[in-house]
């Protein structure tokens, strides 16, 4: 009879658990602050700042075979510190391609980078601007990058196959995910991605909105849960308790974004004093 009550009583507490933790989920859809396009060619003094679109793949013989490799960054200002990262989408819209499917990735950006004042209409390129990325330089015309060509993550993010003229989704994937969650814990570790297409087949590439554009721009979707009025409350029902405890207790020397309510990047014993002090 008492271990029937117990389990009985388990049931309940994760039912309260699962509701308390998507209580209070939010989704918010943020526009890019910055995108440019890096351009390779003879010159490496071409950018595409604040040009409508943004490119990547390779071009065809008439543009010499050169790359095109896009930059995107947004700001998470909106988004309350400690909150849960538990979805992120980026949509973007592809407005010309010369034809064929082929894979483009979202590929985190290691260093930080411009958007300048360049213009032009195509994926040619303008004269760089003060500040723009160009394949050389992260700000021109004197902050390079360490290799030409940008600096990302050899593993993507999230990619998808992109054909004709749509729009495309990347994502939700757990590397976006995570790319989130420590730009909105550590924004001085936010210098968004990049966007590499297919670098090895002529005519691959691919052209996109940027947030100049007049419509259809950089959408990021982002869903979250915002940090309880006391952090030590893991499931937001008003309560530190043995729920609670079990929560991080499950998430030890992991890091579980929900019970590390420090932010340090690690469940431990910090975080359990913090707990059973508010208990």
């Amino acid at each position: 009879m008492k271990r029937f009550c117990f389990r009985s009583m388990c049931l309940a507490t994760t039912s309260l658990m699962c509701f308390g933790l998507n209580a209070h989920a939010t989704t918010i859809t943020l526009g890019s602050v910055k995108d440019a396009t890096l351009i390779s060619d003879n010159s490496s003094q071409l950018a595409l700042g604040a040009a409508y679109n943004i490119y990547a793949g390779r071009v065809g013989d008439q543009g010499g075979g050169f790359l095109r490799r896009g930059l995107m960054q947004f700001d998470f200002q909106s988004i309350p510190a400690g909150s849960v990262i538990t979805s992120v989408q980026l949509k973007l819209y592809m407005s010309q391609s010369q034809g064929g499917t082929y894979t483009v990735s979202l590929n985190r950006s290691t260093l930080s980078w411009g958007e300048g004042a360049s213009f032009g209409f195509g994926g040619g390129g303008a004269p760089a601007q003060p500040s723009d990325a160009t394949w050389i330089n992260r700000f021109y015309p004197s902050s390079p990058w360490p290799t030409p060509g940008g600096q990302f993550s050899s593993v993507a993010s999230a990619s998808t196959n992109v054909t004709g003229v749509a729009w495309y989704v990347w994502g939700s994937s757990a590397r976006m995910v995570a790319d989130v969650q420590e730009w909105v814990n550590q924004p001085t570790t936010n210098f968004g991605w990049g966007l590499l297409g297919n670098e090895v087949t002529l005519q691959s590439v691919k052209r996109f909105e940027s947030r100049q554009a007049s419509v259809n721009n950089p959408q990021l979707i982002v869903s979250f849960n915002p940090p309880a009025a006391n952090p030590a409350d893991l499931n937001n029902d008003g309560v530190v308790n043995g729920v609670d405890l079990a929560i991080l207790l499950g998430a030890w020397n992991s890091s579980n974004p929900t019970a590390d309510i420090n932010h340090n990047g690690l469940v431990d014993g910090t975080d359990l004093t913090i707990l059973l002090a508010s208990w």
